[in-house]
């Protein structure tokens, strides 16, 4: 009998793969990292949050600090907002549909959203902004799809 294991490092070693039917188990007090970077809290925090969908109707004006939001735009939206972040927060703030027309989330008063600016246009469907937690008046852009455009308003 032959046994083939379905986590193995490639040839050389710079791989590892994990076959169809294998997992990676991090167990109690293991961590994820990315680049030297403790990632666990941030998965975490993703984990088990359900989607938010919004508008810009009324009630429906705030994205989630920690989670996914999906914005469907019509025409257009000015007036979405982002709280201040909180330590170990992910917000991902995703177009779902847009008919020609931008969508503008505006960080709460005294946050910014990379440093400098506060404010982010979405300008079609699938633009996405993934922000993260950098301090308690700062969120920091750890990844930003199809060209969000950033500015200080």
């Amino acid at each position: 009998m032959s046994y083939e294991p379905k986590t193995y490092r490639k040839n050389g070693g710079d791989d590892f793969v994990v076959a169809s039917g294998g997992s990676i188990d991090i167990e109690s007090g293991g961590v994820l990292k990315l680049g030297g970077v403790d990632k666990t809290t941030a998965l975490k925090n993703l984990l088990g949050i359900a989607p938010l969908t919004i508008d810009g109707s009324a009630g429906k004006k705030a994205c989630q600090v920690n989670g996914l939001t999906l914005v469907t735009g019509g025409s257009g939206i000015a007036d979405l907002t982002l709280a201040a972040p909180t330590p170990g927060a992910v917000a991902i703030i995703r177009i779902a549909s847009l008919t020609p027309g931008t969508v503008v989330v505006t960080a709460a008063d005294g946050v910014t959203l990379d440093g400098t600016n506060n404010t982010a246009t979405f300008n079609a469907a699938d633009e996405a902004l993934v922000l993260v937690y950098a301090s308690a008046t700062a969120w920091a852009v750890a990844l930003n799809i199809n060209g969000v455009a950033l500015s200080d308003v």
